[in-house]
């Protein structure tokens, strides 16, 4: 998990969540529109990110 913080952040967006997770960036929006993976709203833009830690955990629900 810090390995992947100190990669990416503490945020990330779809396509390196994509990359995290070799899931399509379209699946991913899926997994959040089912509830599965939260994503946040950061500042008052329309730009969504995601957690790593949710990202992560994931993965291990999937594997």
């Amino acid at each position: 998990m810090a390995e992947l913080i100190g990669s990416y952040g503490r945020f990330v967006s779809y396509p390196q969540a994509a990359e995290i997770t070799s899931l399509s960036v379209r699946s991913l929006k899926r997994e959040t529109a089912a509830g599965n993976l939260p994503c946040y709203r950061l500042g008052s833009a329309r730009v969504y990110r995601l957690k790593v830690e949710d990202v992560a955990a994931l993965i291990q629900r999937v594997a």
